[in-house]
Protein backbone atom coordinates (compact mmCIF):
# COMPACT_ATOMS: atom_id res chain seq x y z
CA UNK A 1 0.00 0.00 0.00
CA UNK A 2 1.14 3.57 -0.62
CA UNK A 3 2.71 5.68 2.07
CA UNK A 4 0.31 8.62 1.87
CA UNK A 5 2.09 11.94 1.76
CA UNK A 6 -0.03 14.08 -0.52
CA UNK A 7 -3.58 15.30 -0.60
CA UNK A 8 -5.32 15.34 -3.97
CA UNK A 9 -9.03 14.91 -4.48
CA UNK A 10 -10.77 14.67 -7.81
CA UNK A 11 -14.54 14.73 -7.96
CA UNK A 12 -15.27 14.87 -11.68
CA UNK A 13 -14.74 12.81 -14.80
CA UNK A 14 -11.94 14.30 -16.89
CA UNK A 15 -11.40 13.31 -20.54
CA UNK A 16 -13.44 10.17 -20.05
CA UNK A 17 -11.08 8.82 -17.40
CA UNK A 18 -12.36 7.55 -14.07
CA UNK A 19 -11.37 9.82 -11.23
CA UNK A 20 -9.30 9.06 -8.18
CA UNK A 21 -9.14 10.58 -4.75
CA UNK A 22 -6.13 10.60 -2.47
CA UNK A 23 -6.64 11.65 1.13
CA UNK A 24 -4.23 12.92 3.77
CA UNK A 25 -3.07 10.20 6.14
CA UNK A 26 -4.70 7.62 3.91
CA UNK A 27 -6.43 7.38 0.56
CA UNK A 28 -9.90 7.18 -0.88
CA UNK A 29 -10.56 5.43 -4.15
CA UNK A 30 -13.84 6.35 -5.78
CA UNK A 31 -14.23 2.86 -7.21
CA UNK A 32 -14.41 0.76 -4.06
CA UNK A 33 -15.55 -2.35 -5.93
CA UNK A 34 -12.36 -2.41 -8.00
CA UNK A 35 -10.04 -2.41 -5.00
CA UNK A 36 -12.11 -3.80 -2.16
CA UNK A 37 -10.62 -1.15 0.15
CA UNK A 38 -11.62 2.18 1.67
CA UNK A 39 -9.72 4.61 3.86
CA UNK A 40 -10.50 7.38 6.27
CA UNK A 41 -11.24 10.92 5.16
CA UNK A 42 -8.93 13.88 5.63
CA UNK A 43 -9.01 17.52 4.72
CA UNK A 44 -9.54 18.29 1.04
CA UNK A 45 -6.61 20.47 0.06
CA UNK A 46 -6.41 20.40 -3.71
CA UNK A 47 -8.74 20.01 -6.67
CA UNK A 48 -7.14 19.51 -10.09
CA UNK A 49 -8.63 19.67 -13.58
CA UNK A 50 -5.92 17.40 -15.01
CA UNK A 51 -5.80 13.60 -14.82
CA UNK A 52 -3.76 12.22 -11.93
CA UNK A 53 -0.58 10.60 -13.18
CA UNK A 54 1.35 7.64 -11.79
CA UNK A 55 4.78 6.33 -12.75
CA UNK A 56 6.20 2.84 -12.58
CA UNK A 57 9.90 3.41 -13.07
CA UNK A 58 11.71 6.50 -11.83
CA UNK A 59 14.90 6.37 -13.85
CA UNK A 60 16.01 9.05 -16.26
CA UNK A 61 12.96 8.96 -18.54
CA UNK A 62 10.41 8.58 -15.75
CA UNK A 63 11.96 11.37 -13.71
CA UNK A 64 12.08 13.77 -16.68
CA UNK A 65 8.43 13.10 -17.58
CA UNK A 66 7.16 13.29 -14.00
CA UNK A 67 8.86 16.64 -13.44
CA UNK A 68 7.79 18.00 -16.82
CA UNK A 69 4.14 17.10 -16.22
CA UNK A 70 4.31 18.65 -12.76
CA UNK A 71 5.62 21.87 -14.30
CA UNK A 72 2.73 21.71 -16.80
CA UNK A 73 0.19 21.57 -13.98
CA UNK A 74 -0.56 17.85 -13.89
CA UNK A 75 -0.85 16.18 -10.47
CA UNK A 76 1.66 13.34 -10.17
CA UNK A 77 0.06 11.28 -7.44
CA UNK A 78 1.98 8.00 -7.35
CA UNK A 79 5.44 6.68 -8.09
CA UNK A 80 6.97 3.23 -7.79
CA UNK A 81 10.59 2.30 -8.40
CA UNK A 82 12.74 -0.66 -7.44
CA UNK A 83 15.40 1.92 -6.55
CA UNK A 84 14.15 3.73 -3.46
CA UNK A 85 16.31 6.81 -3.92
CA UNK A 86 14.85 7.35 -7.40
CA UNK A 87 11.27 7.18 -6.11
CA UNK A 88 12.17 9.51 -3.26
CA UNK A 89 13.62 12.06 -5.67
CA UNK A 90 10.48 12.09 -7.82
CA UNK A 91 8.23 12.25 -4.75
CA UNK A 92 10.23 15.16 -3.37
CA UNK A 93 10.01 17.14 -6.61
CA UNK A 94 6.38 16.36 -7.51
CA UNK A 95 4.64 15.64 -4.20
CA UNK A 96 3.80 12.13 -5.38
CA UNK A 97 3.10 9.31 -2.99
CA UNK A 98 5.73 6.56 -2.97
CA UNK A 99 4.07 3.20 -3.60
CA UNK A 100 5.35 -0.20 -2.59
CA UNK A 101 4.13 -1.97 -5.74
CA UNK A 102 3.29 -1.18 -9.36
CA UNK A 103 -0.30 -2.23 -8.66
CA UNK A 104 -0.67 0.48 -6.01
CA UNK A 105 0.71 3.06 -8.42
CA UNK A 106 -1.99 1.94 -10.88
CA UNK A 107 -4.72 2.17 -8.27
CA UNK A 108 -3.80 5.67 -7.22
CA UNK A 109 -3.59 7.26 -10.68
CA UNK A 110 -5.79 7.83 -13.70
CA UNK A 111 -3.02 7.60 -16.30
CA UNK A 112 -0.20 5.23 -15.40
CA UNK A 113 3.11 5.63 -17.24
CA UNK A 114 5.29 2.53 -17.56
CA UNK A 115 8.74 4.12 -17.83
CA UNK A 116 10.59 0.84 -17.51
CA UNK A 117 12.99 -1.02 -19.86
CA UNK A 118 11.31 -2.51 -22.93
CA UNK A 119 11.79 -6.07 -21.72
CA UNK A 120 9.98 -5.29 -18.46
CA UNK A 121 6.77 -3.84 -19.92
CA UNK A 122 4.95 -7.16 -20.36
CA UNK A 123 5.96 -8.53 -16.94
CA UNK A 124 4.99 -5.32 -15.13
CA UNK A 125 1.64 -5.29 -16.91
CA UNK A 126 1.09 -8.93 -15.96
CA UNK A 127 1.94 -8.31 -12.30
CA UNK A 128 -0.41 -5.32 -12.05
CA UNK A 129 -3.21 -7.29 -13.71
CA UNK A 130 -2.69 -10.24 -11.36
CA UNK A 131 -2.86 -7.88 -8.38
CA UNK A 132 -6.06 -6.32 -9.77
CA UNK A 133 -4.45 -2.93 -9.98
CA UNK A 134 -6.01 -1.99 -13.33
CA UNK A 135 -9.47 -0.40 -13.36
CA UNK A 136 -12.12 0.08 -15.99
CA UNK A 137 -11.88 3.58 -17.43
CA UNK A 138 -8.35 4.31 -16.18
CA UNK A 139 -5.41 4.30 -18.58
CA UNK A 140 -1.92 2.82 -18.83
CA UNK A 141 0.66 3.89 -21.41
CA UNK A 142 4.09 2.52 -22.21
CA UNK A 143 6.96 4.73 -23.30
CA UNK A 144 8.88 2.25 -25.43
CA UNK A 145 9.51 3.55 -28.93
CA UNK A 146 9.56 0.09 -30.48
CA UNK A 147 6.82 -1.91 -28.73
CA UNK A 148 3.25 -2.29 -30.07
CA UNK A 149 0.15 -1.68 -27.98
CA UNK A 150 -0.57 -5.39 -27.57
CA UNK A 151 2.14 -5.65 -24.89
CA UNK A 152 -0.54 -4.04 -22.68
CA UNK A 153 -3.21 -6.60 -23.57
CA UNK A 154 -3.59 -7.81 -19.99
CA UNK A 155 -4.48 -4.26 -18.99
CA UNK A 156 -6.92 -3.97 -21.88
CA UNK A 157 -8.59 -7.17 -20.68
CA UNK A 158 -9.33 -5.30 -17.44
CA UNK A 159 -11.09 -2.59 -19.51
CA UNK A 160 -8.20 -0.20 -18.88
CA UNK A 161 -7.42 2.10 -21.79
CA UNK A 162 -3.99 1.46 -23.30
CA UNK A 163 -1.65 3.79 -25.14
CA UNK A 164 1.81 4.70 -26.34
CA UNK A 165 3.63 7.93 -25.39
CA UNK A 166 7.22 8.29 -26.60
CA UNK A 167 9.07 11.62 -26.41
CA UNK A 168 11.44 11.92 -29.35
CA UNK A 169 14.14 13.40 -27.16
CA UNK A 170 17.11 12.30 -25.09
CA UNK A 171 15.86 12.06 -21.50
CA UNK A 172 18.50 12.21 -18.77
CA UNK A 173 16.44 12.99 -15.69
CA UNK A 174 15.74 16.45 -14.32
CA UNK A 175 18.18 18.16 -16.67
CA UNK A 176 16.06 17.08 -19.65
CA UNK A 177 12.78 18.70 -18.60
CA UNK A 178 13.30 21.84 -20.68
CA UNK A 179 14.35 19.77 -23.70
CA UNK A 180 10.82 18.37 -23.96
CA UNK A 181 9.55 21.80 -24.99
CA UNK A 182 9.68 21.86 -28.77
CA UNK A 183 10.25 18.10 -29.03
CA UNK A 184 7.99 15.69 -30.90
CA UNK A 185 6.11 12.95 -29.01
CA UNK A 186 4.96 9.75 -30.69
CA UNK A 187 1.47 8.77 -29.54
CA UNK A 188 -0.96 5.94 -30.22
CA UNK A 189 -4.12 4.71 -28.52
CA UNK A 190 -7.78 3.97 -29.13
CA UNK A 191 -10.24 6.77 -29.97
CA UNK A 192 -11.03 7.55 -26.31
CA UNK A 193 -7.46 7.90 -25.05
CA UNK A 194 -5.64 9.22 -28.14
CA UNK A 195 -6.94 12.83 -27.89
CA UNK A 196 -5.97 12.83 -24.20
CA UNK A 197 -2.38 11.83 -25.03
CA UNK A 198 -2.20 14.43 -27.79
CA UNK A 199 -3.31 17.10 -25.33
CA UNK A 200 -0.81 15.92 -22.72
CA UNK A 201 2.02 16.15 -25.23
CA UNK A 202 0.93 19.65 -26.26
CA UNK A 203 0.75 20.70 -22.61
CA UNK A 204 4.45 19.82 -22.32
CA UNK A 205 5.13 22.26 -25.14
CA UNK A 206 5.77 19.34 -27.48
CA UNK A 207 4.21 18.36 -30.80
CA UNK A 208 2.25 15.08 -30.84
CA UNK A 209 2.67 12.83 -33.88
CA UNK A 210 0.59 9.70 -34.44
CA UNK A 211 2.72 6.55 -34.74
CA UNK A 212 0.78 3.35 -35.40
CA UNK A 213 1.89 -0.15 -34.43
CA UNK A 214 2.92 -0.85 -38.03
CA UNK A 215 5.15 2.25 -38.10
CA UNK A 216 6.72 1.75 -34.68
CA UNK A 217 9.88 -0.16 -35.67
CA UNK A 218 11.13 2.14 -38.47
CA UNK A 219 10.17 5.12 -36.30
CA UNK A 220 12.31 3.79 -33.46
CA UNK A 221 15.23 2.89 -35.71
CA UNK A 222 15.20 6.49 -36.93
CA UNK A 223 15.26 7.71 -33.32
CA UNK A 224 18.17 5.41 -32.45
CA UNK A 225 20.17 6.53 -35.48
CA UNK A 226 19.65 10.21 -34.66
CA UNK A 227 20.05 10.04 -30.87
CA UNK A 228 22.58 7.28 -30.23
CA UNK A 229 24.84 6.85 -33.23
CA UNK A 230 26.25 10.40 -33.19
CA UNK A 231 27.78 9.53 -29.80
CA UNK A 232 29.70 6.67 -31.39
CA UNK A 233 30.77 8.77 -34.38
CA UNK A 234 31.97 11.65 -32.22
CA UNK A 235 33.77 9.26 -29.88
CA UNK A 236 35.60 7.69 -32.82
CA UNK A 237 36.36 11.13 -34.25
CA UNK A 238 37.71 12.27 -30.87
CA UNK A 239 40.10 9.31 -30.77
CA UNK A 240 41.40 10.23 -34.20
CA UNK A 241 41.86 13.87 -33.15
CA UNK A 242 43.83 12.73 -30.13
CA UNK A 243 45.97 10.56 -32.40
CA UNK A 244 46.74 13.81 -34.21
CA UNK A 245 48.11 15.23 -30.95
CA UNK A 246 45.07 17.28 -29.91
CA UNK A 247 43.95 17.01 -26.28
CA UNK A 248 40.79 15.11 -25.40
CA UNK A 249 39.06 18.25 -24.10
CA UNK A 250 39.93 20.28 -27.18
CA UNK A 251 39.01 17.38 -29.46
CA UNK A 252 35.50 17.08 -28.07
CA UNK A 253 34.90 20.84 -27.99
CA UNK A 254 36.05 21.33 -31.59
CA UNK A 255 34.10 18.35 -32.90
CA UNK A 256 30.89 19.41 -31.13
CA UNK A 257 31.24 22.84 -32.70
CA UNK A 258 31.72 21.19 -36.10
CA UNK A 259 28.70 18.91 -35.55
CA UNK A 260 26.50 21.86 -34.60
CA UNK A 261 27.54 23.58 -37.80
CA UNK A 262 26.59 20.49 -39.79
CA UNK A 263 23.19 20.34 -38.10
CA UNK A 264 22.62 24.02 -38.79
CA UNK A 265 23.42 23.40 -42.47
CA UNK A 266 21.07 20.42 -42.51
CA UNK A 267 18.28 22.53 -41.04
CA UNK A 268 18.88 25.45 -43.39
CA UNK A 269 19.65 23.64 -46.65
CA UNK A 270 18.34 20.08 -46.33
CA UNK A 271 20.25 16.76 -46.37
CA UNK A 272 21.57 17.05 -49.92
CA UNK A 273 22.62 20.70 -50.21
CA UNK A 274 24.09 20.71 -46.70
CA UNK A 275 26.59 17.90 -47.36
CA UNK A 276 30.28 18.70 -47.71
CA UNK A 277 33.54 16.75 -47.61
CA UNK A 278 35.80 14.70 -49.88
CA UNK A 279 33.15 12.18 -50.93
CA UNK A 280 30.78 14.92 -52.11
CA UNK A 281 33.63 16.74 -53.87
CA UNK A 282 35.00 13.56 -55.45
CA UNK A 283 38.46 13.92 -53.87
CA UNK A 284 39.65 10.41 -54.70
CA UNK A 285 43.24 10.88 -53.47
CA UNK A 286 42.05 12.17 -50.09
CA UNK A 287 39.63 9.26 -49.67
CA UNK A 288 42.44 6.84 -50.52
CA UNK A 289 44.69 8.41 -47.85
CA UNK A 290 41.88 8.11 -45.30
CA UNK A 291 41.38 4.45 -46.06
CA UNK A 292 45.11 3.72 -45.98
CA UNK A 293 45.48 5.37 -42.55
CA UNK A 294 42.52 3.47 -41.12
CA UNK A 295 43.81 0.13 -42.43
CA UNK A 296 47.13 0.70 -40.68
CA UNK A 297 46.14 2.50 -37.48
CA UNK A 298 42.35 2.12 -36.85
CA UNK A 299 41.17 -1.01 -38.70
CA UNK A 300 38.03 -1.25 -36.53
CA UNK A 301 36.82 2.02 -38.08
CA UNK A 302 37.49 1.00 -41.68
CA UNK A 303 34.16 -0.69 -42.42
CA UNK A 304 32.25 2.11 -40.71
CA UNK A 305 34.02 4.72 -42.84
CA UNK A 306 33.25 2.78 -46.01
CA UNK A 307 29.61 2.11 -45.15
CA UNK A 308 28.87 5.67 -44.12
CA UNK A 309 30.80 6.97 -47.10
CA UNK A 310 28.55 5.01 -49.45
CA UNK A 311 25.50 6.45 -47.68
CA UNK A 312 26.92 9.95 -48.08
CA UNK A 313 27.42 9.21 -51.76
CA UNK A 314 23.78 8.15 -52.13
CA UNK A 315 22.55 11.22 -50.22
CA UNK A 316 24.67 13.55 -52.35
CA UNK A 317 23.00 12.39 -55.55
CA UNK A 318 24.60 12.69 -58.96
CA UNK A 319 28.32 13.50 -59.03
CA UNK A 320 30.82 13.59 -61.86
CA UNK A 321 33.12 11.40 -59.77
CA UNK A 322 30.38 9.13 -58.34
CA UNK A 323 31.64 5.90 -59.95
CA UNK A 324 35.25 6.57 -58.99
CA UNK A 325 34.35 7.37 -55.37
CA UNK A 326 32.25 4.22 -55.08
CA UNK A 327 35.07 2.17 -56.55
CA UNK A 328 37.57 3.57 -54.05
CA UNK A 329 35.27 2.96 -51.07
CA UNK A 330 34.52 -0.60 -52.16
CA UNK A 331 38.11 -1.48 -53.10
Amino acid sequence: MCNASIVRVRIAYQSGLRTLGIIAAGWLHLDREATGMMASYGDLLLISDQPALGFVGAGRAGTALALAFTDAGYPVTAVYSRTAVHAERVARETGATICTSPADAARFSEVLFLTVPDDAVVSVTHNVAQARGFRSGAAVVHCSGALPLDVLNEAAACETLTGFFHPLQVLLGARSVRQLRGAFVGVDAGPELLPVLRTMAADLGATPVDVSDAARVPYHIAAVLAANYPFVLLSAASELMQAAGISEECSLESLLHLARGSLNSLEALGPRAGLTGPIVRGDIATIARHLEYLREHQPTLLNMYRTLGLLVLEAAGDSFARAKVRGELER
